[in-house]
């Protein structure tokens, strides 16, 4: 029987004689017994027998892309989706050292030139098959969108991708360990950039800065892994001698109604960070700013959280006590003062070399952007 095939993802298919090219429908001869049949009606990505393939590629935007494709991987990014600004403060960087006029973003990845473009995608290929997005193709490249430990990296969470990009040799090491085959390559974190290339300017004031900077909060058992919303009952007990500012996870101001950007400004300005287990802990010590953990709030549920995993990051900083940890506000308030004095100790300088090296800061877009060129 002839029977229409229109592939919906963004790279080749092949079963049997046929190879489907992304978003191209062809008419087939094929049995409908035939084993190959049943493999085509079983490919989720293969539209079999439709006669609307033309409205379904306007409608779903199914464009064709460039040579270095970047995919928020949502098709309503401006509407409820809480990482864009995430995701093109990584990519920014990156794309200032590509060739103009053969990058873009997409809702989604897309074939490229010829089919050989390369996408550039934040999420694990876990949690883009949990949630139905399109799938992880041979030319995709995983870059995390953010730098934090929460077992986003490790190999059975990204085991889709053939690439991958980390910042630093911790991070390598990690990933391949749990793991992960595929190709690596240290770029650094290109989000952090501007800010060590001078693009953002520390904000005069007369007080010690104090940024309450918090992952997201988690309505699982190990709540506590975020700070949020736990100590905010605290913060009115931080000295009025300190200006206090906070920048929540873009999740948070999502839910809040809130302007979705990243913590740039906030990230400069402080004196001191007060963090939990996400990127921020790293970004600051990156900058070379000090990290104050409240315990008290965290430290079980973190360690709980990874107490299988042992290797996790998050879980060394806690157990091993790396950085500055307060059991109670009291000590808290005291550590701001000791900590914008001493400033960072060797074990956080040390711990931060290997997660992303002092050579990459400032130059991880430039980086990333050679090895882009490799791959392509």
């Amino acid at each position: 029987m002839l029977i229409n095939v229109m592939n919906k993802a963004h790279f080749d298919i092949c079963v049997g004689p046929w190879t489907f090219r992304p978003y191209e429908e062809i008419i087939i001869n094929v049995g409908p017994m035939d084993f190959d049949f049943k493999l085509i009606r079983g490919n989720p990505n293969l539209r079999v027998g439709k006669l609307n393939n033309a409205q379904y590629i306007k409608k779903h935007k199914l464009y064709l892309g460039n040579k270095f494709n970047f995919a928020y991987d949502d098709n309503d990014v401006n509407i409820g989706f809480a990482y864009k600004y995430a995701i093109e403060a990584l990519a920014d960087p990156i794309i200032k050292y590509l060739p103009k006029g053969e990058t873009a973003y997409y809702s989604r990845p897309v074939p490229g030139k010829g089919g050989k473009g390369l996408n550039c995608r934040f999420f694990s290929s876990l949690r883009i098959n949990q949630q139905g997005k399109t799938p992880v193709g041979p030319r995709d490249v995983f870059i995390s969108h953010g730098i934090g430990d929460k077992n986003y990296w490790i190999g059975p969470h990204i085991q889709d991708y053939k690439y991958a990009f980390c910042p630093g040799p911790a991070w390598e090491n990690r990933m391949k360990k749990t793991g992960y085959k595929g190709e690596i390559f240290q770029v650094g974190y290109t989000k952090l950039d501007p800010l060590f290339n001078g693009e953002y300017v520390k904000n005069s004031t007369d007080k010690l800065v104090v940024a309450w900077l918090p992952t997201h909060g988690y309505n699982n058992k190990h709540r506590g892994r975020s700070s949020f919303p736990m100590f905010s009952r605290f913060v009115n007990q931080i000295s009025k001698d300190y200006q206090f500012v906070d920048g929540m996870h873009p999740t948070t101001k999502l839910h809040n109604k809130e302007k979705n950007y990243p913590t740039m400004q906030l990230l400069i300005d402080a004196d001191v960070v007060i963090a939990d287990a996400g990127s921020t802990v790293y970004e600051a010590w990156a900058l070379g700013k000090p990290v104050i953990f409240p315990d008290w709030i965290c430290k079980d549920d973190v360690l709980g959280h990874f107490k299988t995993d042992k290797n996790n990051l998050e879980y060394i900083i806690y157990d091993k006590v790396i950085g500055y940890h307060a059991n109670n506000m009291k000590e808290l308030n005291k550590m701001i003062e000791i900590a914008a004095s001493d400033g960072m100790q060797q074990q956080e300088i040390e711990l931060m070399e290997s997660i992303f090296p002092n050579k990459l800061r400032g130059k991880s877009g430039e980086t990333a952007a050679k090895a882009l060129n490799e791959l392509y």
